[in-house]
């Protein structure tokens, strides 16, 4: 398949089923970071030199066999490449799609169409440079069973990203061949698949973060004050020539610093763009990465709000996506990284459009039985003295709404058909006090929400009705 031109045609696309190999200069791609440490490393070692010193001679006079010994390395990577690319195929068939990989070691990995989660697009730098894109298909499996088409060029890449996403979207049907009128059991025709899919319309515009508040918001956090008042002192210690500050400050900012260096440049550029029944996350400063997500595969959704946040007051959302897994990957997880009141809400009413307008600012801001919130028992105020009124619940015909914190705020909302179990806890201190935890179990992911410090007959009674809720919801789905 070829790259389509400027004009509105796009290239025929190989037919579904066949088999078809990644781009050729994918293995060459994968070992670039190692490819970058060694030019490094020539150039450490070549460093003296460029400020007129004496350079050492690693190849001790030896240098004509050092070079032919670069030479045959250089050869076997190429070779090693080509026979990694040879034998690396993919196709796309009409239940799954299929990734073969490996010569000694081999690999073959399967996902269905109706284990599709989500569908990534990525750019990382050196891909962007030669004009190829990487496709991961996120099962529902988990992190470890999702599947990588590392690299395809971007038409190659957009168009299977667009095919898996309708697939995905039909897994539900009968798939079958086709019939003699040319059209199979869900009704596609062979152009279907054969021709490369119109590219998606690009979809209405959500939300736009701006790079500045990416940056804020970063410095406007715990670590990040750290990072302010740190990098300062080590380079006063620097000039003052104290090693002991150096050798105590420069590893502790270095942590710091990279872990915050990773997010801000994760969540630049981030916008999010709604398609009809999905949404399309894009962000990346160096590695550019395009998230295809079907809005009903989000399981729970949480907005919340740290003590720095407070003043400028902006919110952050994180999801759990069946298959997404935990930690903090923005890829993954996260559907706004920092935005206002007003961009919080419009992003909950899109992927939840059940929840009211005033409920939603109730589990932000509120406390109090207001909006039919149930909170925690006065019995709890020396447990949670700053938050225990504010810690609840409310029912909502399409799911449960939950809050907690009074200075770090989170509101958590799950789908009544989406909530996996409950289970109530009650430590000796709440016994004494005659409270219970109730714990809400989602699929996997950053979102957890807790009611805590309920009355005892209260946190039983929303077990059991909450049990009767999601069954029947489950049903109706």
């Amino acid at each position: 398949m070829t790259t389509p031109g400027p004009g509105p045609a796009l290239a025929p696309a190989e037919p579904q089923g066949e088999w078809r190999h990644l781009h050729p200069l994918s293995p060459l791609l994968k070992g670039g970071i190692a490819f970058l440490a060694v030019v490094a490393y020539v150039v450490s070692q070549q460093a003296d030199s460029l400020f007129g010193a004496d350079r050492d001679d690693p190849t001790q006079g030896h240098l004509g066999l050092a070079a032919l010994g670069v030479l045959v390395v250089l050869v076997a990577i190429i070779a090693g490449a080509w026979v990694s690319w040879r034998f690396s195929r993919f196709r796309v068939a009409d239940t799954l799609i299929e990734l073969r990989t490996g010569v000694l070691f081999r690999q073959h990995r399967q996902v269905r169409f109706d284990r599709i989660q989500a569908v990534d697009l990525g750019r990382p730098l050196l891909a962007r440079l030669t004009g190829l894109s990487e496709v991961v298909v996120q099962s529902a499996g988990g992190k470890d069973s999702h599947l990588k088409l590392s690299f395809l060029t971007d038409a190659q890449a957009q168009q299977v990203r667009e095919q898996l996403m309708a697939l995905a979207g039909r897994s539900d049907e009968v798939t079958g061949p086709p019939t003699a009128s040319g059209t199979d059991a869900a009704g596609l025709t062979d152009a279907d698949y054969v021709d490369v899919p119109a590219p998606a319309p690009p979809g209405d515009q959500v939300l736009t973060v701006p790079n500045a508040r990416i940056l804020q918001s970063v410095l406007y956090s715990g670590p990040g004050l750290v990072i302010v008042v740190a990098v300062p002192a080590l380079l006063l210690s620097i000039v003052l020539g104290v090693p002991e500050m150096v050798a105590w400050l420069g590893p502790m900012t270095l942590a710091v610093g990279s872990a915050h260096l990773k997010r801000l440049t994760q969540e630049c550029n981030f916008e999010v763009l709604h398609q009809g029944d999905r949404l399309r996350i894009r962000h990346g400063l160096t590695d550019l990465r395009t998230t295809t997500v079907p809005l009903h595969r989000i399981q729970a959704v949480e907005v919340s709000q740290s003590l720095p946040w407070r003043l400028p007051g902006w919110w952050r959302i994180q999801v759990n996506v069946a298959g997404a897994g935990t930690g903090d990957d923005v890829t993954q997880t996260v559907l706004m990284p920092v935005g206002t009141r007003a961009e919080a809400l419009r992003v909950l009413a899109l992927v939840h459009p059940g929840i009211p307008a005033d409920a939603a600012v109730a589990a932000l801001e509120g406390e109090g039985t207001a909006e039919g919130f149930v909170t925690s028992t006065e019995r709890a105020r020396r447990l949670d003295p700053l938050s225990w009124r504010r810690q609840g619940y409310a029912v909502l015909p399409v799911g449960l709404l939950t809050r907690r914190g009074a200075l770090w705020r989170a509101a958590q909302f799950v789908p009544h058909a989406r909530i996996q179990s409950l289970k109530v806890e009650q430590g000796p201190a709440q016994r004494r006090r005659g409270v219970a935890t109730v714990r809400i179990v989602s699929t996997v992911g950053p979102v957890s929400p807790v009611v805590a410090h309920l009355d005892e007959a209260e946190a039983v009674r929303l077990l059991s009705e909450q049990v009767v809720r999601s069954s029947l919801a489950r049903q109706r789905a």
